[in-house]
Parts: structure tokens; sequence; C-alpha cells
């Protein structure tokens, strides 16, 4: 948090955090209709009243989460090493932010989530996800020698990146992990684009057997 704003502000920066962030836990935890104001204000121990000044509903609490974290991510992504392989970079991202707090990669897997299936939370998370991925796509055209205004790879790539985060939140929100966590599910998503997107050895020996099968 930037030291020259008052200590006034922080104190309601930290409350609307605390507070949205309370909004994803208890809709991740208990369903969307629990995360009524008076729960979401009784889990930070504020009052209601407190609640609706921050925040018009809890939709609008979940795309301010939504925002806090996206530009946390893109700030970190802009701190990375330049000489540093773009792809490198992002798996790390993910990985530093898994690492910090697992909690908080959960509840934004679950803000995620939540931005797929309400339309008010996604018509907010659309705005964010755009201003977010340009952001980082001129980081990556300035760290690859690019330009993401003419050339396809920094949005490929950030595209890939994307897909790898969705597709391992949906998994894991599903539970059909196999005990594998969070972060090792983004790591493994990870493996398959840095492989090229090879088929693993099983589908290319069924794809095979089909082969054989039609001649």
């Amino acid at each position: 948090m930037d030291p020259s704003i008052g200590l006034r502000e922080r104190k309601k920066a930290a409350t609307r955090a605390a507070l949205s962030a309370a909004t994803v836990r208890i809709i991740r935890e208990r369903g969307f209709e629990a995360a009524t104001a008076e729960a979401i204000a009784a889990e930070v121990g504020v009052s209601a009243r407190t609640f609706h000044n921050y925040f018009a509903n809890k939709e609008d609490a979940i795309v301010f989460h939504l925002e806090t974290r996206l530009e946390g991510l893109t700030d970190t992504l802009a701190a990375m090493p330049e000489g540093e392989p773009i792809l490198v970079s992002l798996r790390r991202l993910l990985a530093v932010a898994a690492e910090d707090d697992v909690i908080r990669l959960g509840e934004l897997a679950s803000a995620l989530h939540l931005a797929e299936v309400h339309p008010h939370v996604a018509a907010g998370h659309q705005l964010l996800y755009t201003r977010a991925m340009a952001r980082a796509a001129r980081i990556v055209a300035q760290r690859t020698g690019t330009d993401s205004r003419t050339d396809l790879y920094p949005h490929v790539v950030l595209a890939s990146t994307a897909a790898a985060l969705r597709t391992a939140v949906e998994l894991w929100l599903s539970g059909n992990v196999s005990g594998r966590t969070l972060p090792e599910l983004i790591d493994e998503a990870f493996d398959l684009i840095e492989s090229g997107l090879q088929q693993p050895p099983s589908a290319q020996t069924m794809s095979s057997a089909r082969s054989r099968q039609e001649l």
C-alpha cells in the first residue's frame, strides 16, 4: 500500500479488501445465497451498514476482489527480471502467488468461477480482464521485442497462460484432482504449454490403434 496515503484512507482500503475477500470466501464455503450483507459484515467484524458504505451488493464486492488480484498479478509480472524467458516468468508469477498464500489464490479461483456464472459479475470482470490483459500484453511485448499492437506473440502467450490457469481452476473446483493441489495443477498446465501440447503417450497409442483399424 502506498505509504503516502493517510492512516484513515489505509484503514478504509483495508476494510474494503477484507469485505471483498470475505464475500468470496463465504460464497466458496457456504454458497452464493449465504453471502448476505449481514454475514459478510459479521465475518469482518463490522455492521451491515458499513458493508453497504463500500459496496452496493455482493456482486460489486466480487468484482473489486477480482480487480485487486488482477492488478497485483500484473504488478508482479512487471517486476520480474527482464532477462528471464517470458514463459518462465509467467509460470513463476502464478507459483509465487500460490506459495505466498494458497488461500488467496483459491479465492481468486472462486471469484473467476463466479464471473462465469453470474451476469453482473461477468460484466464487471470482462472490463477488468480486458484492461489487465492489455497491460500484460505491453509488458510481454517489451520483454520479448514484439509489439502488442501488431504482433500475435504477446497475445497468444497470455491467452495460453490464461487458459492454463482457467482449466486448472475448473478442474480444482470440480474436485476431480486425484489429490493434486491448485498450484500443482497450474504447474502441470504450464508443462503442457512448454511441451508444445504434445499428445500424452496413451493418447498417441489410442490414435495409432484407431488409424490401423480404419485401414
